[in-house]
């Protein structure tokens, strides 16, 4: 999680790449090897992505405003401050996008990430690894699938951070020594000035492109197949450190309760991996991904084998013909390092007062927290489309829904199924969801007098008052008529959908197959 990840991403590509063989006095075996050691470091970064855009005419509106995005996005760190000993890393910088420019600063501890960006009047908390996972991400999962979102859930409680290192280097090890020198590595002595600092060192430079890109991965992967103590070696702390996840996921259960019989289906699994890669077959994939991918690096490495400077253009183009959407692309990256291992203090930020990301999808928190005329409010509101709301009510019969057991409607914590999103379709052909999941999923604070069998829908607009049993509402102090009454069934407040929905600002889709079975409810 703390790990050096535009780091780890140079060594990964030094390593694929440029292979790890000594040439020219550089040994890259020992700066890969400094690189996974290193606690401490500061450093500028760079990112800019390009795309070669051809005719967009056949993309969907959504792709081509994601093509508007991406294309020209710009990440600029002026101060990185990294200290793996004690988990904690920060940036300044800004991001540029959809012609968009937004100062910021984030830093991250053993607890959350946060962020303070310009427009915004209190910091925003963007992870929280306390319950390991990325703030606003539950939704998006469970849109899909919930049972396994709570499945994985459980078992990232349980993954250690430590542990996930040590299997990282133990396998960029192994891949290191197996994969031999590009052809056009080159390395030559160099001295290069770094935050005003006199450094000598090694440039290296390399430029791989198609049939090399395939043709090193295919040496790396039959090398790999055949180091059976490296193998064996990595199946070891793979099992050591995560055979209760691998339990956890239920696949050949009974073999991660032995060690001896675990380890061996780790390895099993690895070299089979590995040969499967090495033959033709297996490496279609390499031409396919590869064939129209280039890499060009200039890299400079001290005397001290730290990796200080790294300069990279990743290209890839769509095979030859192809002239609708997106044909290519174009990631540049520069990163400078100084301060390597020395005395690192990131500048954390306060969570003390910061919201959560997901709760700026809320339209009223969106708009007491960022500045509407701010670029940061745009960015969230018109290209992040962050208060979108899309909602999804699974059609019952009533008397199948009548007759689900109260605990059953109610799911499990591993699967909650039925009720709050169950919906039916009443005899005057009126279609019913739960005015509480309507109300909450769209953004609206909802509360309920048991005494008067009322529902409230409260925003900072918009307030609906429902009673049970009755046909009409009262929408910000008038009344109007609902259509049909609203049906309490099981303490749950059912309403009719279209018109609770759009006096919320939302729409009801009732056309299409999937309304035969669901009903799909939007908020622009």
């Amino acid at each position: 999680m703390f790990k050096k990840i535009g780091v780890w991403v140079m060594s990964a590509a030094l390593v694929f790449t440029a292979g790890c063989q000594p040439l020219g006095g550089l040994n890259m075996n020992q700066a890969i090897e400094n690189e996974l050691k290193t606690d401490t470091y500061e450093a500028s970064l760079s990112m800019t992505l390009q795309y070669d855009v051809g005719d967009t005419n056949a993309l969907f509106e959504s792709e081509k405003e994601r093509v508007a995005f991406w294309n020209g996005f710009q990440l600029n760190v002026s101060s990185l401050k990294v200290n793996r000993k004690e988990q904690t890393m920060s940036a300044k910088g800004s991001i540029t996008a959809a012609k968009l420019n937004l100062p910021f600063a984030v830093s991250l501890d053993k607890d959350v990430a946060v962020l303070n960006v310009e427009g915004a009047n209190k910091p925003i908390v963007i992870a929280d690894w306390r319950t390991n996972e990325l703030t606003g991400l539950s939704h998006e999962l469970t849109m899909y699938d919930d049972y396994w979102f709570y499945r994985l859930k459980r078992i990232m409680k349980e993954f250690r951070l430590a542990d996930q290192q040590e299997v990282t280097n133990k396998a960029i090890g192994l891949i290191a020594k197996n994969l031999p020198n590009a052809a056009s590595l080159a390395v030559d002595k160099k001295t290069e000035t770094i935050q005003g600092q006199t450094v000598n060192g090694h440039q290296l430079r390399f430029d791989v492109s198609g049939e090399q890109f395939a043709s090193l991965f295919r040496s790396m992967f039959k090398n790999v197949a055949l180091d059976d103590q490296g193998l064996r070696e990595l199946a070891v702390v793979i099992y050591d450190k995560f055979h209760p996840e691998l339990k956890e996921l239920g696949f050949a259960e009974e073999l991660f309760q032995d060690r001896q019989l675990g380890t061996e289906a780790v390895y099993t699994g690895a070299k089979a991996i590995a040969l499967y890669l090495t033959s033709e077959t297996g490496g279609a994939w390499e031409q396919e991904l590869l064939s129209q991918s280039k890499l060009k690096v200039d890299a400079f490495v001290d005397e001290s084998k730290q990796i200080r400077q790294w300069n990279a253009e990743i290209a890839m183009q769509s095979p030859p013909g192809t002239e609708d959407g997106i044909r290519g692309g174009k990631l540049t990256v520069r990163m400078d390092r100084w301060n390597i291992n020395g005395d690192v203090k990131p500048d954390i930020i306060s969570a003390k007062d910061a919201i959560l990301y997901e709760d700026l999808s809320n339209e009223d928190n969106l708009r007491q927290v960022v500045k509407p005329d701010s670029a940061f409010y745009k960015l969230l509101k018109e290209q992040l489309r962050i208060t979108e709301k899309y909602l999804y009510f699974y059609i019952w019969s009533e008397s199948d829904l009548d007759g689900v057991p109260a605990a059953e409607a109610e799911g499990t914590e591993a699967y909650p199924a039925y009720n709050y999103n169950a919906a039916y379709i009443s005899g005057n052909n009126t279609a019913y969801v739960q005015g509480k999941e309507l109300g909450e999923g769209l953004g609206y604070k909802v509360t309920w007098d048991a005494g008067t069998k009322t529902m409230t829908i409260a925003g900072s607009q918009t307030e609906i008052v429902l009673q049970a049993g009755s046909a009409t509402a009262r929408v910000n102090g008038t009344d109007k008529s609902i259509g049909a009454p609203t049906v309490l069934k099981k303490d749950a407040l059912y309403v009719p959908v279209r018109f609770v929905a759009e006096q919320l600002g939302a729409k009801v889709k009732t056309e299409g197959e999937e309304s035969l079975y669901s009903i799909e409810v939007y908020k622009p």
